[in-house]
């Protein structure tokens, strides 16, 4: 039998190493920008922060062994990325439209929703420290409270960008010449880690699963989930990276150091997730 711990452990290492390979090239890249002060790059620039401290979050979770809550985590990377990848891809005259969205008329939107459950709360909590903030998110001259246009075209902007509808539109672009078609596939790792947030009776099913497999089985399955945890990690990444290098027309650090450090550590993801198929192949055959 495999030392599967040992693999994981060794994967791990690996994750964090092109991780902080990965981070160190963002950083450069946005270094190097030409138009670095630009409200465009300025806005990828906070996306990618965002993004790189979820992911240190997962992987912190994944070492604790608290894969699930890496999962819930995963939902926010996911969004991140769709934000960074769709801003990066989009025509160069719609992108600034993009970016006045995000700030501009989303940002009201979710204030005003805000300012309406904060209502609600202070409502409830009466008077004290926790009624003055909650007052405070009612505050027009401190938020902007006054979103423009009316409930039907806010919420055309809300599904415009909702994480389906970025997904959708991805699917149709193309990076380098090569389709992003398969992005959709994302839809359905988010729809898991959206149940573990709802706490529906998916989630309640995944965790009776986990609770009674045969010890035998179910290292093979954690090996498995966290396998494909860090690699959605940093797979997308690279992918967000690569989209900002082709907006920026910039290049990387040192390609070949990052290209060696993902071999070693696909080669060890792929290890694990074929362990995990091979032994999930009697159960799957026989049903």
């Amino acid at each position: 039998m495999p030392n599967l711990k040992q693999n994981i452990r060794e994967l791990q290492e690996h994750n964090l190493f092109v991780m902080s390979l990965l981070r160190d090239e963002a950083v450069h890249l946005f270094e190097v920008a030409e138009d670095r002060e630009s409200k465009i790059v300025a806005t990828l620039s906070h996306l990618f922060s965002y993004i790189f401290s979820r992911s240190q979050t997962i992987s912190f979770l994944i070492g604790g062994g608290y894969d699930w809550d890496a999962e819930i985590i995963l939902r926010s990377f996911y969004e991140t990325a769709a934000k960074i990848i769709y801003i990066c891809s989009v025509d160069d005259e719609e992108r600034p439209t993009l970016v006045n969205e995000f700030w501009d008329e989303l940002g009201p939107i979710s204030d005003r929703k805000n300012a309406v459950r904060a209502s609600y709360a202070e409502e409830a909590l009466g008077e004290g420290v926790s009624s003055k903030i909650l007052r405070a998110l009612q505050n027009g001259k401190i938020f902007d409270l006054e979103s423009e246009g009316n409930k039907h075209s806010r919420k055309r902007l809300e599904k415009k960008w909702s994480f389906t509808e970025i997904i959708s539109v991805l699917e149709a672009r193309s990076l380098k010449g090569k389709p992003l078609k398969g992005i959709k596939s994302l839809l359905h790792m988010y729809g898991s880690s959206s149940h573990l947030i709802h706490a529906d009776k998916f989630a309640m099913d995944l965790m009776h699963d986990r609770a009674t497999r045969p010890a035998e089985e179910l290292i093979f399955l954690k090996a498995g989930h966290v396998s494909r945890i860090m690699s959605d990690q940093v797979n997308i990444l690279w992918l967000c990276i690569e989209n900002f290098l082709d907006l920026t027309k910039g290049h990387f650090k040192d390609e070949m150091k990052l290209k060696i450090a993902y071999q070693k550590f696909s080669t060890s993801s792929n290890l694990l997730i074929t362990l995990f198929e091979e032994n999930q192949s009697p159960f799957y055959h026989e049903s």
